[in-house]
């Protein structure tokens, strides 16, 4: 998992960046993870993937959809 802190004007976000591997050894960094965000003094947490992490564990611990990505690749 990766993860970074991103600072906006009015507050700091831990956003996961990257998640990949065992569903449940996920599930078990998660609150760790979390944590040490606030510490950070981080007032949200959020991430960006792929729409089938909305099913997952994370709806359970209060996780829900915000916005939608699009994206383009471009040609050089």
């Amino acid at each position: 998992m990766v993860t970074e802190v991103i600072v906006y004007p009015r507050m700091k976000d831990l956003h996961y960046f990257l998640a990949g591997g065992d569903l449940d050894e996920l599930k078990l960094m998660r609150p760790h993870i979390e944590e040490w965000g606030a510490k950070q003094g981080c007032s949200r947490v959020s991430l960006a993937g792929r729409p089938g992490w909305a099913k997952t564990f994370l709806k359970d611990e209060g996780y829900e959809p915000a916005w939608f990505i699009l994206k383009k690749d471009l040609v050089a």
